[in-house]
């Protein structure tokens, strides 16, 4: 089996490389102990593959987030929790036989690490170690909180708690109380917390007090309030619903709604930019622009054909895995070029069969193009 890891934000990691599932496991376990110790996170995407690229695994790992070693226990983990289909069983059973043989012995070893008291102030923390022992429980009964209806998970807002407990534990900057509020929220009651939250000075506020409020705010289609975070500056409070972590489909929903009562160009270059619809997002003019922004930019320029404009605005975000796309575009354009030439030749040639096969090639290329 083989690993690939992509969508990498840190250069620890290279994009796209193939490697063996036993190089996976020692490299992940290596850097996210890095990222331990050096206070680092970040997110990156991977799929374990099998015989003729066949992928039996596609998920994410958090490395430096104290969640599983390496990959090896994150995949036994999300194996073992998620049910499949009967006709997907014995993939499932393979995989879990395959990373069984194929993880060095001294990876499996099972850690005993408090993710949350590696973060904070353990004397500030008196409860959290009652809590910690009925989280498991917790978490999986209450799976989703009342946000379910308008779809905000609460794994969204949850890792929110977690981060402002931290912050709290860390910086002493908050009463036993409101850490006390923290730990409540975590266990599922938010609403002393938010009217907390609420009561306190808004210039005083951590980055993650304030998402949590926006979250909530946001989920419960108070966008005035949720603008008032921003001191009124409407712009910052859709372009904050657009860098979310929200589900794509929510994300569209609550920035179509917040655009009903706060119209602006931004709100209308996102959307465009979630429909796909690629040339009415690049015709939006006066669009207050970002890393991100720049990044979907150079996206729909790609998606358009407009390479040497895409390597431009390449410039402004300097995107690895955009760098990558456009490469990987100029090579399967070439690819096509040729092929097409070649399905010329055969035709004139009344070679049937081998321009049959080209011009099966020639739509394999152009899909290969379309997916990027």
């Amino acid at each position: 089996m083989k690993v690939i890891f992509y969508n990498v934000p840190n250069s620890k990691i290279k994009n796209f490389e193939l490697m063996s599932f036993a190089e996976a496991v020692k490299l992940s376990h290596k850097i996210e102990h890095e990222c331990r110790k050096e206070k680092e996170q970040f997110t990156s995407e991977f799929q374990v593959l099998g015989d003729n690229n066949k992928v039996y695994y596609r998920g994410t790992f958090e490395f430096g987030s104290y969640e599983f070693p390496n990959i090896y226990h994150k995949i036994k983990n999300m194996a073992n929790r998620i049910k499949v289909d009967k006709q997907f069983q014995a993939d499932k059973l393979y995989l879990l036989d395959q990373i069984e043989k194929l993880t060095p012995e001294k990876y499996k070893k099972e850690e005993k690490v408090d993710k949350f008291l590696a973060k904070v102030d353990k004397s500030q923390i008196s409860k959290l170690k009652g809590w910690q022992r009925k989280s498991v429980y917790a978490i999986a009964v209450l799976g989703l909180t009342g946000s379910l209806v308008t779809g905000f998970t609460y794994v969204v807002q949850k890792d929110n708690y977690e981060k402002a407990l931290a912050d709290s534990g860390e910086e002493l900057k908050q009463s036993q109380e409101l850490i006390a509020i923290y730990e409540s929220a975590l266990m599922g009651d938010k609403n002393e917390m938010f009217a907390k939250l609420e009561q306190l000075d808004k210039k005083k506020l951590t980055d993650n007090q304030v998402q949590i409020l926006f979250l909530e705010y946001i989920n419960n289609n108070k966008f005035q309030k949720a603008v008032e975070l921003f001191d009124g500056d409407h712009i910052q409070a859709e372009t904050m619903i657009m860098s979310s972590t929200l589900p794509k489909k929510t994300k569209r929903e609550k920035i179509a709604a917040f655009n009903e009562i706060y119209p602006t160009n931004e709100a209308r270059y996102d959307l465009a930019y979630l429909d796909g619809d690629w040339k009415l997002m690049l015709n939006i003019q006066n669009v207050r622009m970002n890393v991100k922004r720049s990044e979907m930019k150079t996206y729909a320029l790609l998606k358009l054909g407009k390479i040497d404009e895409a390597k431009l605005e390449l410039n402004n975000n300097n995107s690895d895995e955009l760098s990558k796309k456009i490469t990987k575009y100029e090579v399967i354009t070439a690819e096509i070029k040729t092929l097409e030439e070649k399905y010329k030749v055969m035709v004139n040639e009344r070679k049937i069969n081998e321009a049959n096969q080209l011009a099966k090639q020639i739509t394999d290329k152009r899909k290969e193009l379309q997916s990027l």
